[in-house]
């Protein structure tokens, strides 16, 4: 298979990523909602524990309800993928570090590690859209970290979640229609 080949079977055995990242949006949302109520500390291990359950959530979902075949065992896209998950989980462990020393700045780090994550989306879907979302989730996590969002309305986590819901949903719809 050319790349081309192994990046089209990616995009059509998990729908572009795209439920991956609605399911990464809901438990950023989740994870919003938690800090709200309960704290930066409790939001922010509900997004770490939360974020181990998204890979295997949207598999159960791509592959028991939407009955999507997986890649091939040989397609390298789930490696891109998982060879930028060391820099990803430094980017949390640094996050947690920040918990006691200045709690605000925790969801931004965390904002700018996924973002920094999702650049490797596009080589493994080949889709131009990841460069997007990550610059998105970069540039909020940016804007929360030198203190600019802190009299938005919204938080860093409620801005995340919003964003990567609305991207997930459009690379989803563009999978499926692709997939036609």
């Amino acid at each position: 298979m050319t790349l081309s080949e192994y990046q089209k079977e990616l995009r059509n055995s998990y729908y572009g990523g795209g439920i991956g990242a609605i399911v990464s949006g809901l438990v950023w949302a989740t994870a919003a909602y938690v800090a709200e109520k309960s704290g930066i500390k409790t939001g922010f291990i509900t997004l770490f524990f939360g974020g181990m359950l998204i890979f295997p959530v949207s598999l159960v979902i791509v592959s028991s309800v939407l009955r999507q075949p997986g890649p091939s065992k040989g397609n390298p896209g789930g490696r891109m993928v998982v060879e930028t998950l060391p820099g990803m989980l430094l980017g949390l462990f640094l996050a947690f570090l920040f918990l006691e020393i200045n709690p605000q700045m925790v969801f931004p780090i965390a904002a700018l590690a996924v973002g920094a994550h999702y650049f490797s989306f596009r080589s493994a879907y080949g889709d131009f859209t990841y460069w997007v979302l990550g610059g998105a989730m970069m540039a909020i996590g940016y804007v929360g970290l030198i203190g600019m969002l802190a009299d938005f309305p919204l938080s860093v986590a409620a801005l995340i979640a919003i964003t990567e819901i609305v991207f997930g949903l459009l690379i989803t719809a563009r999978s499926l229609a692709e997939q036609k």
